[in-house]
């Protein structure tokens, strides 16, 4: 199988910044220019993209070729030579890269975004395209969400049909990204493509956070507070609503200065009802922590004009308003703004 990989990733942030190798291990090449070694170790036929060739030392590069990876300054060159394409390249340019060489692509190539698209995000630039003249290419995600190189490269994120089951990619393009995933030793999580982004890009951070909150208050509620699910789920619901609307009207500090942290302690102190609470507790630190500048910077900041509604329900009623196409729209609209500040700017 051909595979193209285009970026090779900045070795010097890895090292120099991050310092990646003294947390996490591995062996001191890292990025894209990592998975293009693993897979042609494989025995994948792979080609490696990169433009810029100071992202990586010469015997980074040495290191590349050795392992049979043919490496190209031309992503033309890569785009006719894959069928499966991964895109590792920089934030911001991503879309426009893949529409330069789409065109190019071999019939029924798979398109596979990493952690700087995301795929349903491109599947929305692409559509004109993919809706009229490339109809065989598919859509997804080879997400290492994690460094690949690192220890802790041990799975991809791929990127499946959406909640709405609506197909960005065959069943037979998912197959075969599902099998490279299990060919070279990883485990393949085969996700719905709205959730790749809150699972593998930095942002998970948020997400295991609030997951551990939303599971802890649920049990805590019903198995020992003996509430009815549909209470504690619709609590669940209201204070995540209510936070992600203030950061999506006021930005983060507008958002901390509507809910108060102090407050938010003294109020949340009251739901340490049981033992081994540790994430409460964290949290409960961690805001009493808070310095100086950081609590000048929440009392300065403005909470704007903020909306807070369901909307599974606002959707519902629109549709009641609008019918489906309208309401197709709005939402292909709004999916698009949620992500393209963050993506394709």
């Amino acid at each position: 199988m051909k595979i193209s990989i285009y970026g090779a990733g900045n070795q010097k942030l890895y090292l120099e910044r991050l310092k990646i190798h003294e947390r996490f291990g591995g062996n001191l090449l890292y990025g894209g220019a990592a998975m293009a070694i693993e897979m042609a170790k494989a025995g994948y036929d792979v080609i490696l993209a990169e433009p810029n060739k100071n992202k990586l030392s010469e015997e980074q590069w040495e290191k590349v070729e050795s392992a049979n990876v043919k490496v190209t300054d031309n992503d033309l060159e890569a785009a006719r030579h894959g069928e499966i394409h991964i895109f590792f390249t920089p934030f911001g340019k991503s879309c426009d890269i893949i529409k330069n060489v789409i065109e190019k692509l071999p019939e029924n190539s798979v398109i596979c975004t990493t952690c700087t698209v995301n795929p349903l995000l491109l599947y929305y630039e692409l559509e004109p395209i993919l809706r009229l003249k490339r109809k065989d290419l598919g859509v997804s995600s080879f997400h290492p969400a994690s460094v690949p190189g690192t220890e802790l490269n041990q799975h991809y994120v791929i990127a499946g049909e959406t909640l709405t089951k609506k197909k960005l990619a065959t069943d037979e393009q998912i197959n075969k990204l599902v099998e490279l995933c299990k060919s070279i030793n990883k485990k393949p999580y085969v996700v719905p493509a709205e959730l790749v982004s809150a699972v593998a890009d930095m942002g998970v951070l948020v997400t295991a956070l609030a997951l551990s909150g939303i599971l802890c208050f649920y049990y805590l509620g019903t198995r020992y507070i003996k509430a009815h699910k549909d209470l504690i789920e619709k609590q669940i619901i209201n204070s995540l609503y209510t936070v992600a609307s203030l950061v999506e009207s006021s930005g983060v500090e507008g958002m901390a200065k509507a809910l108060n942290p102090e407050l938010v302690i003294r109020a949340a102190k009251s739901m340490l009802l049981v033992d081994k609470q540790k994430d409460l507790e964290l949290a409960l630190d961690l805001l009493s922590q808070l310095s100086e500048e950081s609590l000048r910077d929440i009392e300065e900041a403005e909470v704007k004009e903020t909306y807070v509604v369901a909307t599974q329900e606002l959707v519902k009623e629109i549709e009641k308003l609008g019918g489906k196409r309208v309401l197709e729209g709005m939402i292909r609209r709004s999916q698009k703004r949620l992500l393209e500040n963050t993506y394709c700017k």
